[in-house]
């Protein structure tokens, strides 16, 4: 397995993220380009394929022993998951992509026995790029753990359901403060990870995928994702299914606890 190194690792990937934008780009702005239908019925993009083929290429050149698992390439009837694997989303959140929000990601992690250990989200759009190694980041930032009347919470631009409005009511009815923040993909972690944003609850279904790499971005800043049912930390090379479960990703672990508590009254009552 890969465990020495990994911070020399990172500037490799943030490079080859960026080497992605332009030609990402130039197919997001094309006012000729068009999403196609999968045969699941989620949308794909000539932007999704290209950068599935530069990462896969890049990946099997620089770590051929390492497995990738990739949204544009993965078959679940074929799924045997690995102690340690690559793990991609070319292109969370085309369907931001098809309707010109600006608001989709490029996503590379590295699992290891379950974990999320390296991660790296680029957007395009806004030429930034987010990169960390789990409870080790390269850049990690100190976290406030500051007291805040106000919470924030990230909700999905495009999945909004309704148990999310019921969860929503439901800190209402508890006297919380909200402020509801909206974005597409993974840039809903990455808020979490910014500090811009305190929760982000996902009710409805993900992909591992969807969310690896931010993943690893938000623990190497002092956060985590949970899930809802067990509140353990999410977990990545499932067998069986390569969905994850409903879960809660928090901003600064000192608040874990108290939400943590939230999240199990709404379920006990309303689930």
């Amino acid at each position: 397995m890969l465990s020495k190194n990994l911070e020399s690792i990172i500037p490799q990937l943030e490079e080859l993220t960026r080497s992605l934008f332009p030609e990402i780009l130039k197919i997001y702005r094309n006012p000729r380009s068009r999403a196609q239908q999968k045969k699941d019925g989620s949308p794909v993009t000539a932007a999704d394929m290209y950068a599935h083929k530069v990462i896969v290429k890049f990946l099997r050149k620089h770590f051929a022993d390492i497995p990738i698992v990739s949204e544009e390439s993965f078959k679940q009837k074929n799924y045997k998951p690995a102690k340690e694997f690559w793990i991609i989303d070319p292109i969370d959140g085309t369907k931001e992509f098809v309707n010109k929000s600006d608001e989709f990601t490029t996503n590379i992690a590295l699992i290891q026995n379950g974990k999320p250990i390296l991660g790296v989200v680029g957007a395009p759009a806004f030429d930034q790029v987010w990169s960390g190694i789990a409870n080790h980041s390269v850049n990690k930032k100190k976290v406030e753990n500051k007291k805040r009347s106000i919470l924030r919470i990230v909700t999905s631009k495009s999945h909004r359901t309704v148990i999310d409005t019921a969860f929503l009511n439901f800190l209402d009815k508890k006297g919380k403060r909200l402020k509801i923040i909206s974005k597409g993909s993974s840039l809903k972690i990455c808020a979490l990870a910014d500090q811009t944003a305190d929760i982000y609850p996902r009710f409805g279904p993900t992909s591992e995928w969807d969310i690896a790499a931010a993943d690893a971005v938000l623990r190497s800043k002092g956060g985590g994702i949970f899930q809802i049912d067990n509140q353990k930390p999410l977990e990545y090379g499932k067998k069986g299914s390569i969905l994850n479960p409903m879960f809660i990703a928090i901003s600064n672990l000192s608040e874990k606890k108290t939400i943590l508590s939230l999240i199990g009254g709404f379920r006990k009552n309303l689930l």
